[in-house]
């Protein structure tokens, strides 16, 4: 006879069980490691796989339906590691984002994925066994980092909580109660590259990673934007690129490309590769960007710059050039204020051109 919807069930586990008859009821939901949802279960517990191990098997889950006290045993292996836990959340967090938008920037996964890898020293231990000190000495040990960096750590911890509490793993998120701190900067994070800076990376641009910068400084890219380049919408014979990231505004823009470094980019451009910039025919990650290109290129010069400096230089350099507004924001795809501006005012290529080839 077939048991009622929730009165739970008697199971055999199978072979290689010292007790493989299991009596189990459901517990609510939860999500396996695809991050579809599926039913829990709490084992109420084991016995010998014998006629009489049947009967107090049956026994004790009617017992549990009548609301006996019963001792029910504590799971050892059903209660997931933090590691698991927070790739469950990754996975549904990415996959609503898709829904909603369509797609979810790399930049997004390698950000959280960054943050995961924050908390190596939980990956391995169950959620439930997690202490408040444990997550105390995470964020002490991030403290001297910036703070999205310790923003991103903060919300895939308490996001990871929040799903093992709601699937009932553990009984409350204290995430909230940890205290977070972050570096904080007196000067401003990003710096545009001086005169002499700038004089100094023209003298060295023998250098392959050198002239990267510069391709960045005269185009005023952002570090996506430039290594998103697809080489199909790089136009050598008229001087322009089509792309751009972030905002409607810089999407799909005209980027044009200024007479100084058009020789530099003649030298990347590859026809057999997807992006105007790679590494072996594939598109370089951010952070294989940075170990391979940027930081050689800084420590070569002896100079102290982020990738985003290149984009306040162009802004800056178009400035003392006597770029007009609308140009400059064109080219850096920044949003028109004000009907005339965003309406009326459009530049073509040869504007653009003349604009950037000012500086």
């Amino acid at each position: 006879m077939k048991n009622p919807p929730g009165y739970g069930s008697v199971v055999d586990l199978g072979r290689n069980r010292r007790r493989p008859i299991a009596v189990r009821v459901p517990n609510g939901k939860k999500f396996n490691k695809q991050g579809k949802e599926i039913i829990d279960y709490k084992y109420l517990g084991y016995f010998e796989r014998t006629r009489q191990g049947k009967i107090d098997a049956q026994n004790l889950l009617a017992q549990y339906n009548a609301g006996t006290a019963i001792d029910i045993p504590r799971a050892t292996s059903s209660c997931p590691t933090f590691k698991e836990m927070a790739d469950i959340w990754l996975t549904k967090h990415t996959n609503h984002i898709q829904s909603q938008k369509g797609t979810v920037s790399k930049q997004l996964k390698d950000s959280y994925n960054a943050a995961i890898l924050k908390c190596s020293s939980i990956h391995g231990k169950r959620i439930d066994c997690i202490k408040f000190q444990d997550i105390q000495d995470i964020a002490d040990s991030i403290s001297n980092m910036s703070n999205s960096t310790v923003a991103n750590v903060k919300t895939v911890l308490f996001e990871t909580f929040d799903l093992a509490r709601k699937q009932k793993y553990i009984g409350e998120n204290f995430i909230n109660d940890v205290d977070f701190l972050y570096k904080k900067k007196a000067d401003k994070i990003h710096s545009s590259f001086s005169r002499d800076e700038i004089d100094l990376l023209w003298k060295n641009s023998d250098n392959t990673n050198i002239k990267i910068v510069l391709i960045m400084i005269y185009t005023g890219m952002r570090i996506e934007e430039f290594l998103s380049m697809k080489t199909e919408n790089v136009y050598l014979d008229k001087k322009y690129m089509i792309g751009g990231l972030k905002t409607e505004a810089g999407k799909n823009r005209i980027i044009p490309i200024t007479d100084k470094i058009c020789p530099f980019i003649e030298e990347i451009h590859n026809t057999e590769s997807a992006y105007l910039f790679s590494h072996q025919l594939k598109r370089y990650s951010r952070s294989h960007f940075m170990k391979s290109i940027w930081e050689p290129a800084m420590k070569y010069l002896g100079m102290d710059h982020l990738p985003h400096d290149t984009r306040y230089t162009c802004a800056t350099m178009m400035d003392r050039a006597g770029v007009n507004e609308n140009s400059k924001k064109t080219i850096l795809g920044h949003s028109k204020k004000g009907i005339t501006n965003k309406v009326y005012v459009e530049k073509d290529l040869d504007d653009l051109l003349s604009a950037i080839n000012m500086i």
